[in-house]
């Protein structure tokens, strides 16, 4: 993953928004993968996201912004088939 910027700043979102894109984006500094930590918080976290109007599209726009590659913009998409479904996707 490529560092990202000193100071993020999520232009176009509302601070509760910026907020929970900063915790996904701290959380993503190993990939989203899966383990103990990310089974807890992931799902919640993007129901937060999901209730605070961001869509799962417009959550990877901003990590790919930040560095997030392609296979760990994938994570997110299992991710959130866990929230929907409460499987784990593939």
């Amino acid at each position: 993953m490529t560092p990202p910027p000193g100071n993020l700043s999520w232009i176009g979102f509302t601070d509760e928004q910026r907020d929970l894109l900063e915790s996904l984006h701290f959380i993503g500094n190993n990939g989203w993968d899966r383990n103990g930590q990310t089974d807890e918080m992931m799902p919640r976290l993007l129901d937060r996201a999901a209730a605070e109007g961001l869509s799962l599209a417009r959550v990877k726009e901003a990590m790919s912004a930040v560095g997030h590659s392609r296979d760990e913009l994938h994570q997110l998409d299992r991710w959130e088939s866990k929230r929907t479904t409460g499987r784990f996707g593939r």
